[in-house]
């Protein structure tokens, strides 16, 4: 983990975009990333989230237990990069048409340990880990550093409900204090597989 936060802090005063960060990102050897102290009193079974550094890029590992998952939700204000340390992590791409009152739904794809997953601004998408017996561990990288979920849209595709967080949601979710979000939507679109 030395090797990747010197490379990380390498990049301080510098012009950061997704080209400069894939290709930090590609001259650490995954392999060899020493990441478990992190993991030292967490407790596998459930999500965690554990901060590794805050410039000039966001450093997280993030544990999920088997079949964990976040809800779908909007990249509106960041851009990253995601790499499965241990285990797997699947990913499912949505477009939302509004006009329509329809969410799209791409193929799942799953990513195995050492993948680098890029997830660009806007990007509304899905994390989770599939296994029914395994946790996953999985490396998040974002930029802008310090960025807040207002205006982010969240989904819950199954009873078809959305809700666009404001500036005090701390996490993804639809466990959050009423005030946490701008609006709640139900009925508020339709699925449509694109395959």
């Amino acid at each position: 983990m030395k090797d990747l936060i010197e490379k990380i802090n390498a990049l301080k005063g510098q012009k950061i975009d997704q080209a400069s960060t894939r290709k930090v990102l590609s001259e650490v050897d995954f392999s060899k990333l020493s990441y478990k102290k992190y993991l030292e009193g967490q407790d596998l079974s459930k999500y965690n989230r554990i901060k590794v550094c805050d410039e000039p890029l966001q450093v997280y590992i993030m544990t999920w237990p088997p079949q964990f998952l976040l809800p779908i939700h909007q990249h509106k204000n960041f851009w990253g990069y995601v790499m499965p340390l241990e285990g797997i992590v699947s990913e499912t791409i949505y477009g939302y048409a509004p006009r329509k009152k329809k969410v799209f739904l791409h193929p799942t794809k799953t990513h195995k340990t050492g993948e680098l997953i890029y997830e660009p601004y806007d990007v509304i998408h899905k994390l989770q880990n599939t296994s029914p017996l395994e946790h996953s561990i999985t490396l998040h990288i974002y930029y802008p550093p310090f960025y807040n979920y207002k205006g982010t849209m969240i989904f819950d595709a199954q009873n078809r409900r959305m809700a666009i967080l404001n500036e005090k949601a701390q996490a993804l979710s639809w466990d959050l204090p009423p005030e946490h979000y701008d609006s709640v939507m139900e009925e508020a679109y339709d699925v449509e597989k694109l395959w």
